[in-house]
């Protein structure tokens, strides 16, 4: 005997789901939830949190022609905190499904409620709220949940089998600081439904890469929001579609270099709206160790030049943090134990078309040595100097001598490893003056060490949305302020305000819980020097959300600011901020960064 009659239910108005007839098995039990203290303890997405309320409901025969699951209903359903709150539906064959994971904002709950499946009806109602979200049918919502971790699998409630057999309910509180409660719940099979005819409406919401962050090639993974009404997904980058995605991510084979890119939910019905574009920048490989101490290409003159000539070539740094040079040989026409000077100019970009812009160049170091003699390296120490990554030019001037050097031809053009690559070049008797001769051969060796990368340390907290903030930096800051540096904090939670601040000292310094029951750390010893004040965009509820530094503009607009001037080997500390009402204290902080200032 069924627990409860025959009740029809109108499932929009298309023609295929005109008119499906569901059977609801009430009966289910309920109860308070959490059922021991007020929630939270898990760590996403591996360990759900404990003391979830457990509520079952025994089916103890079918209805007749039901072959899947229509409806979960959740009858006096309470809760302060929607976003809190996740639904499992476990099958009598013990298969665990999402229905909904962490949706909605600072909402209550105090009502009825129904979740079906995506794209089942054409209009669903809103979980959002001013205050308390409404009664109503509400479609399954995935989130951030991976599909399979902690033995949930996002499925179409449509596609769940209708068995026999006791079935159970699970509601857990993944944030502390709440309590609820369920009076009864019913689970409503149905015939399996025709393909979906409701086209997608929402726009997907992008979680990865964050708008604007950096990213190594040549695999950048793309992911957003699982949409239940999805059947797959269109992804375009950069204007051209690159394929279609049958689940929430797709791995790109991404180049160097910044893109844009968006995604749509499309289904048998059509394509729903494009996501909003969002930006990232590919580094390119990930840096390999370190090849220095030198590059050197070849000791052959097959020709030379007068005092205070200056030859050019170009120097793309492949190491994404930089170079730092110390030292250079050179091939001269000095006699051998006199005394060289060495001038060397930087500018940003080739040195073709430049040779006459003395403008653009940059005197960047210079340094003395003792002539070794023609086709033998000369030693020079000159004052340390950063290349940062990508193409610059160095253009290398002689004083009281000249330059001994070969004539570019095939393979003697250029030399790499992999951390540098240098293409010849040019010569110019006056500098910036006469015309310049092409195909030149710098005789010669860099001597640079590979700047260490920005180094991560502390742990990020868990926001009430399950997102943990990560920062990163583009490149470490310079003293000179030569070096572009970028700092951002990504996976913050989307419209959020919050903010960078850096210490200069920390040593001895043991990070400091935030505070009672807060999952972050201070771990920037005061006093701190805090940037402006911003919002993360993104989407609410989202993880999405970034915050961002511009180390040298701070720097510029505040010149007395905490640890001005920075001097070379000096120490920077790095966290972000954010606020996050529904946390202890009503805020987060992502984990830290220790930069160390180049040249």
């Amino acid at each position: 005997m069924l627990a409860r009659s025959l009740v029809v239910v109108l499932l929009g108005t298309a023609p295929a789901l005109q008119a499906q007839s569901v059977v609801c098995v009430g009966g289910g039990t309920g109860g308070p939830f959490p059922l021991l203290g007020t929630g939270g303890g898990g760590s996403f997405p591996s360990d759900l949190p404990p003391h979830a309320g457990v509520y079952t409901l025994n089916v103890p025969a079918l209805p007749m022609g039901a072959s899947v699951v229509s409806e979960v209903r959740l009858n006096g359903l309470t809760h302060t905190y929607a976003s809190d709150l996740h639904f499992v539906l476990t099958s009598p064959s013990g298969v665990a499904h999402n229905l909904s994971y962490r949706r909605g904002g600072a909402c209550n709950l105090g009502g009825d409620y129904v979740f079906v499946p995506g794209c089942s009806t054409a209009t669903l109602a809103d979980w959002s709220c001013a205050n308390l979200i409404s009664s109503g049918v509400f479609a399954q919502f995935f989130g951030l949940w991976p599909d399979g971790e902690a033995g949930l699998v996002n499925v179409s409630i449509g596609a769940i089998p209708a068995v026999p057999g006791p079935w159970t309910l699970s509601i857990y509180d993944w944030t502390p600081g709440d309590v609820g409660g369920l009076n009864s719940w019913e689970l409503c099979f149905g015939a399996a439904p025709s393909p979906a005819v409701f086209a997608p409406v929402a726009a997907p919401i992008v979680t990865t890469p964050p708008y604007d962050s950096l990213r190594f090639g040549p695999v950048v993974k793309l992911a957003w929001y699982g949409d239940p009404c999805a059947t797959s997904y269109d992804v375009e980058v950069d204007g051209v579609v690159v394929g279609a995605s049958a689940s929430s991510s797709i791995n790109y084979s991404s180049s160097p270099g910044g893109h844009t890119w968006r995604v749509r939910s499309r289904n048998v019905a059509g394509v729903g709206t494009w996501s909003e574009p969002m930006t990232y920048f590919d580094l390119g490989l990930p840096p390999a160790t370190c090849q220095g101490s030198s590059l050197a290409t070849l000791f052959d003159r097959d020709t030379s030049s007068g005092p205070g000539s200056i030859l050019y070539f170009d120097v793309n740094v492949l190491r994404p943090s930089g170079i730092l040079v110390s030292e250079l040989d050179t091939n001269t026409t000095k006699p051998i134990n006199s005394t060289i000077g060495l001038q060397v100019y930087l500018k940003a970009g080739t040195h073709v078309g430049a040779t006459s812009a003395a403008g653009a160049w940059t005197l960047i170091s210079s340094g003395t040595g003792v002539s070794q003699g023609p086709d033998a390296p000369t030693l020079v120490d000159v004052d340390d100097f950063q290349i940062p990554f990508g193409l610059h030019a160095l253009g290398l001037r002689i004083t009281g001598g000249g330059h001994a050097f070969s004539y570019a031809s095939g393979a003697s053009s250029s030399a790499a490893n992999a951390d540098v690559a240098l293409t010849f070049g040019q010569l110019q008797e006056t500098a910036f003056v006469s015309v310049p001769t092409p195909s030149r051969v710098w005789n010669g060796a860099l001597r640079y060490d590979c700047i260490g990368e920005p180094a991560v340390y502390c742990t990020g907290g868990t926001t009430s949305n399950a997102c943990s903030a990560s920062i990163t930096a583009s490149a470490q800051p310079s003293a000179t302020l030569a070096t572009p540096c970028r700092i951002l904090v990504e996976r913050v939670e989307g419209q959020k305000q919050g903010l960078v601040f850096y210490g200069v000292d920390n040593a001895g310094f043991a990070p400091l819980p935030w505070g009672a029951a807060s999952t972050s750390f201070l771990c920037v010893r005061p006093p701190t020097e805090r940037g402006n004040a911003m919002s993360s965009g993104g989407a609410a509820g989202a993880c999405n959300g970034v915050l961002g530094l511009d180390w040298n503009a701070h720097q510029n607009a505040h010149p007395a600011a905490l640890g001005s001037p920075f001097a070379v080997g000096d120490k920077v500390y790095v966290q972000g901020w954010f606020r996050d009402p529904l946390a202890p204290l009503r805020t987060n902080l992502s984990n830290a960064l220790e930069l160390t200032v180049r040249p």
